[in-house]
Formats: C-alpha cells, sequence, structure tokens
C-alpha cells in the first residue's frame, strides 16, 4: 500500500519555536516514551535546543512524525536525539532530519553520535550515511559497549579524535549517589537519571569525595549499604591536597552569613554539605552535583570562596559544554592568582616529583632521572617552571630547537589544581609562540608519559602521532589553499603523517578549524570572514598587555588563550567562526590609533548584562560593572565577543597606514565600530603587521 493510500501527505522539516507550547510538548513526549533506548533528557533542555535552534521537528499537516535534538560543539555537530512516531517508520522520516542537519550546517566537519552496540542499528546507521569510526565502555549499570558513528561533511579534518576528552569532573552527594544506585525507588530521582544518558560518554566524569563514603558506612539497612558500596567502584576518587580544611569551612560559614543571611550550622546536615564544597575544592573538582535544597542554597558562597559550582543534575546536563568549557579555559582564574614563570633552579628534582604521572604507571626512578638528564644539559633545554603565590608548583615544562623542530621532552601540570587544564592548554599556545619565533614548522612533544590532562589539550590542538611522538604543524603563513595544500603535504611526507588534501574554497568552520590547528597560519581564499574591531586602550592593555606601562598592572602570569570582549548590542553584521583584527583606538590614558593583532572569533552573544558577566566571567579582565557598563542603557544588552588564539602584531599598522591601504583595496574604513574588511585588505594589513621595520 503506498504512503498516500495510507493516509500520508509530504512530511516538512522544521525548526521548533520554544514558543509553541504544543509542538514542544509532542517532542517531549515522545523522546519520554523512548526513554529506554534514547536516554533521558531534563525537559530544560529540549527548551534550550529550541531556543537554539538546535531542536528539529518533522511534521505532516498538523500531525507530529518525529524529531532531531543536537548541539554545536566546537567545529562539529553532536547528535543527542533522533526519534520518529511509530506509525512514520520506514518513510526516511529519521534520514530528512539527519540531510536537514547537514544542510544547515554544512560548513561544520560532520555530524557525531553515539549508540549501544546492542541495539543492532548498523543497518540504520550506515543508510543515513554514518560510519562506524570505534567503540567505547557506556555508562550506567551495564556498561553496555557505545559505538561511535560519524557523518563527514567532506571538509578537512586534522583532529585525530572524533570528540575532545577533556571531561567535566563532578562530584555527587549521597543523595545523587543513591538516585543512581538504590536497590529501591526514591521519589525525584527521575532528574538525576539523565546523568547516566549515553550521549554523556566522554563529556561527563562524576567522582567521589570522601564525605560520600562517609556516608554510604552510616546506612543501617546491611544490604543497602552493601549495595553503594559495591557501586563506589565504578567512579574515580580524587585525591585530596593537603588544606587547611577546618579553615575553609569556617571561611565558608562567614561567607554565608555575610553574602546570605544564613546563620551556619542549622543542623548537622549542613556540617556534611559543607564537608562537600571543602572536599570538592581540595580535589581541585569545580563542580558538585546535588538535589538537596540546603546544598544548592550555599552555591554562591561555594563557588566565591572554593571555585566549586553547586548545581542541580538537569542543570549540570542542559550546560555539558558550557561547564566543560569553563573548567578548561579559566584564563580569568589565571590572571587573578599571583602565578609566576621561572627558570627552574638546579637540584630541584625532588620538589619536581610532584608531577610524577602514577596513574599511567611511570617509575620514581625512571622520571628522576629524566629530570636530572634534561638538568645536566641546560645549553640544549631551557627548563621553566610555574609557581603561585605560595610557592606551589603547578606546571614544569622544557623546550629545545632540534633538526629544525622545536622538541618539547617534558611537560606537566598539577591535574589535581583547578587550573591544571587551563595551564595545559594555555602552555600549548606559548610553546607554538615559541615555535613560531624560532622560525620552527614543526612541535614535538617527546615527553614519554603525558599526562591525561595534557593528552586532551593536545588533541583539542590538532596534534598528531608520529612514531612515539605527537606532533604539530606551526605554519607561520598567509596565502592560498593551493599553495598551503603543497606547503603542508611537503611537510606531511618528511615527517611520514597521512594528511587530508586541501581544495578551495574552505567553509567558514573548516576554515577556522585549519587556522586553529595549525596556528598562526591564515588563509586568504576561504569563506572565513574578517571583522576590523576598535577596543579602547585601556582593554587593549588588560586584555593583550599593549600598550606597555599605559596602566599599573601587576605581574602575574597572564597566558591568554581565550578571552572575552564586550560592546555595543547593535549588530554590525559579526558571526563567528570569523577572524578579528584589533584596532586600538586613543583616549585619555594612551594614544595608539593602529591594528594591533589577530584573533579567531568563536562565538557572539548578545544578552542581558548580568547573563553575559556570570556566563563569561572565567574568561577574563572584565569585572561585572565593567560588563554592566558596556550595555546598553535602553535595553540593558551587551554583545560578547569569545575569541581566541590571538597574535600580536610585531610592527602595528597605523590608522594613515590602515586608511591608505583601505583606499587601495576599495574600502573606507571605519574605526568607529565594528567593521567587514575584504580578504584583499586583511591579507595586506596581516603582512604590513609582520613586516619587521
Amino acid at each position: 500500500m503506498s504512503n498516500k493510500a495510507m493516509g500520508f501527505g509530504d512530511v516538512r522539516i522544521e525548526a521548533v519555536d520554544a514558543d509553541d507550547e504544543k509542538l514542544l510538548a509532542a517532542v517531549i513526549d515522545l523522546g519520554n516514551r523512548n526513554r529506554r533506548t534514547l536516554g533521558f533528557l531534563p525537559h530544560a533542555a529540549f527548551r534550550q535546543a529550541a531556543q537554539a535552534g538546535t531542536l528539529l521537528a518533522a511534521v505532516e499537516g498538523t500531525r507530529f512524525a518525529g524529531y532531531a535534538l543536537y548541539g554545536l560543539p566546537a567545529d562539529r555537530i553532536r547528535l543527542t536525539h533522533l526519534c520518529v512516531e511509530e506509525a512514520y517508520r520506514g518513510r526516511d522520516v529519521n534520514g530528512r532530519l539527519v540531510k536537514e542537519i547537514s544542510q544547515r550546517h554544512a560548513d561544520r566537519l560532520g555530524i557525531l553520535l553515539k549508540c549501544r552496540k546492542d541495539y543492532r542499528l548498523e543497518k540504520m546507521w550506515t543508510r543515513l550515511g554514518f560510519h562506524a569510526r570505534t567503540e567505547v565502555d557506556g555508562r550506567g549499570r551495564t556498561r553496555e559497549p557505545l559505538v561511535v558513528w560519524w557523518r563527514s561533511h567532506g571538509h578537512p579534518d586534522l583532529f585525530t579524535d572524533l570528540e575532545f576528552t577533556a571531561l567535566v569532573s563532578a562530584a555527587m552527594d549521597c543523595n545523587v549517589f543513591a538516585d543512581l544506585h538504590s536497590s529501591y525507588g526514591r521519589n525525584g530521582s527521575e532528574e538525576t537519571k539523565a546523568l547516566s544518558a549515553e550521549w554523556l560518554t566522554g563529556l561527563l566524569e562524576l567522582v567521589v569525595l570522601p564525605q560520600l563514603v562517609d556516608e554510604i558506612h552510616a546506612i543501617e539497612q546491611d544490604a543497602e549499604r552493601r549495595t553503594q558500596l559495591n557501586a563506589l567502584d565504578r567512579y574515580r576518587r580524587p585525591q585530596l591536597e593537603e588544606t587547611d580544611l577546618e579553615q575553609m569551612r569556617r571561611t565558608l560559614i562567614e561567607a554565608a552569613w555575610e553574602d546570605l543571611g544564613l546563620e551556619l550550622p542549622r543542623t548537622a546536615n549542613d556540617l556534611k554539605d559543607l564537608a562537600y564544597v571543602v572536599q570538592a575544592r581540595a580535589a581541585g573538582v569545580q563542580h558538585l552535583i546535588t538535589r538537596d535544597a540546603g546544598l544548592l542554597e550555599l552555591s554562591p558562597v561555594a563557588e566565591k570562596v572554593c571555585g566549586v559550582r553547586i548545581l542541580r543534575p538537569a542543570d549540570s546536563v542542559v550546560a555539558i559544554d558550557e561547564l566543560r568549557r569553563k573548567q578548561v579555559y579559566q584564563p580569568g582564574s589565571v590572571l587573578g592568582t599571583a602565578l609566576t614563570t621561572t627558570t627552574v633552579p638546579a637540584g630541584q628534582e625532588q620538589q619536581q616529583m610532584v608531577f610524577l604521572n602514577k596513574p599511567d604507571g611511570e617509575k620514581q626512578k625512571a622520571f628522576k632521572a629524566r629530570l636530572r638528564d634534561l638538568a645536566a644539559r641546560p645549553d640544549e633545554w631551557s627548563r621553566q617552571q610555574i609557581v603561585d603565590g605560595d610557592g606551589r608548583l603547578l606546571a614544569l615544562y622544557c623546550h629545545g630547537i632540534r633538526d629544525g623542530e622545536l622538541h618539547v621532552p617534558l611537560l606537566r601540570v598539577d591535574e589535581n589544581h583547578p587550573l591544571g587544564s587551563t595551564l595545559a592548554r594555555q602552555l600549548l599556545f606559548l610553546l607554538r609562540q615559541h615555535c613560531r619565533s624560532a622560525g620552527a614548522q614543526v612541535l614535538r612533544l617527546t615527553d614519554p608519559k603525558p599526562q591525561r590532562t595534557l593528552r586532551a589539550a593536545v588533541q583539542e590542538d590538532a596534534f598528531q602521532p608520529c612514531d612515539a611522538d605527537l606532533v604539530a604543524l606551526v605554519l607561520d603563513l598567509i596565502t592560498d589553499t593551493a599553495a598551503i595544500d603543497t606547503h603542508a603535504c611537503a611537510l606531511a611526507t618528511r615527517l611520514g603523517l597521512e594528511l587530508p588534501r586541501f581544495t578551495a574554497s574552505l567553509p567558514a568552520a573548516a576554515a577556522s578549524a585549519v587556522e586553529h590547528a595549525w596556528w598562526p597560519l591564515k588563509i586568504t581564499d576561504a569563506e572565513l570572514p574578517t571583522f576590523l574591531v576598535p577596543i579602547r586602550p585601556k582593554w587593549a592593555y588588560e586584555l593583550f598587555g599593549y600598550p606597555e606601562g599605559i596602566l599599573s598592572r601587576d605581574t602575574r602570569l597572564g597566558l591568554s588563550r581565550e578571552h572575552v570582549y564586550y560592546r555595543s548590542p547593535r549588530p554590525r553584521g559579526e558571526r563567528a567562526p570569523a577572524r578579528i583584527l584589533w584596532y586600538a583606538s586613543t583616549d585619555k590614558s594612551a594614544s595608539v590609533s593602529a591594528v594591533i593583532g589577530c584573533s579567531r572569533l568563536d562565538q557572539c552573544v548578545t544578552d542581558n548584562g548580568e547573563r553575559l558577566y556570570q556566563q563569561f566571567r572565567h574568561l577574563g579582565v572584565y569585572k561585572r560593572q565593567d560588563v554592566l557598563d558596556s550595555c546598553d542603557e535602553k535595553t540593558g544588552q551587551a554583545m560578547a565577543l569569545r575569541f581566541s588564539d590571538t597574535g600580536l602584531f610585531p610592527s602595528t599598522v597605523p590608522l594613515r597606514r590602515l586608511v591608505e591601504l583601505g583606499a587601495r583595496y576599495g574600502q573606507k574604513v571605519n574605526v568607529q565600530s565594528v567593521f567587514k574588511i575584504s580578504p584583499d585588505l586583511f591579507r595586506a594589513l596581516y603582512e604590513e603587521g609582520h613586516r619587521l621595520r
């Protein structure tokens, strides 16, 4: 019987409007009915996806046929839910939904999903254009293997792994743990079940603190106590650093009274809540998940005093990509900490043993011998360390030029420190800058026991396995796609790497990913726009340290891998991904009036000033009032530009020369607001900024 005979007409695909309560309810109902295979997703996640435009529905007339819910992390697409009403199965509704996602985001590298192997859906995913790439262990009680599927959009992909492996680490309180592992039903536990969803595999790591273990041991029912104790073995128990937990607890109590008007402890349960917070801080865990109202009430002071954000299970699932980014990129925290970089003194091997990679089986004797060997050759290796204001070692790295490459035989961070992931990523960028300054095109990590934190960081920087090492290309070029392809092929042949071929014209997302992977490369014929963004000297100094000495500025370590800049909410065509050329203006504090550098534009967000501050305060130097001062007086809104991988020009381009070059390429330059410039003018300005005078 034909589809028309069955009463079916044309099915259309449309984005679900967040205000369309009827359609949104139909989507949520279908998801709930298929929870066994899809996994539970909080209602807030559906609404948030609708607001972001990443929830698509298949509709026939007034009948609802199915939906697809997805996310847009970095330069790829993560398919979270794909579900079709039973009456519409077999009509390629799922294929229509997937094709629509690809068409809407054709410039992204592709679509990623994870599906349990025992669902036996290989034929369906293959029919939809996906290819199985690998298998990973699943979540939940059974840990059923998951197949990782990938639908490529055909763009050059330099990343060896489909999804970045930097996990959001979150501690659980006893209620959340019991929701997941109790032998009996618990009221309200449905929300917590979302933490076991298979799509969170590789994104969220739940960890156990000593307070949770103590509370499980205190369970009176023998059978229930044993059930939960047995479940503890599934989770990592991070080591607590030596710190004065009691003093930290007293500070929390004082802050609770001063900031919230809460006189603690009100009950014995408050003391347990405080124990979770201080132990999370000592374990270097920045997130604590709970359904306990009393503990959630302490979230503002927990974040202020200990840097621990307290979340409901649903909130942690909905904001997983935001939480991950905040965990691994915290330059604001780096700037707010008295960190310094110094040369490693002689005879410090014993102190450096804190960087021994025990989880990967590194032996003390071998590590100490490596430290001594590097120290014995100061003419060959530059050894640096990062310490905080109390003299605690946070990072250790060593580099030197060999055979025209920058070799890094040692790169370690304190993985138990909240800034460990941030320092890892920013040190990689610092090493890229060293590589560029030395005129080397290859950055080679030869550390035989790279830490988990470093492995995640190098993956995001598109390092490639090369024999026993990890290498990244550092291409100080501004040229077209054909020249880049020729140059990269020659390097790949010499190194024994396999790289994709490049053809013009690369779409924006793919081009931005390539420029990130091979920074400071700039591709002149890609579909990647460039915007000239004016910035006041005060913020040019705060963000980039330029110009030097215009204001009093402390000497804290200010490694800038990712930052945010706030401006008027009136749009000037800005969109991400793109490039930014920074034009530092002139005011009473300094006279600059020049183009000073180039960054990668990763995100543009227009919103209420307070919400923007909360979303991006981990990124930089702006205080709450600074953000509010950037807001439009009538709407109370501002625009946040999240940017990364900034390179300052060796020679700034003054306004006079900027205007001259603009006229040469047919553009009347406007430095009063954001201004889109042509590819030819971008190339001319970039080359002018790198011309040695």
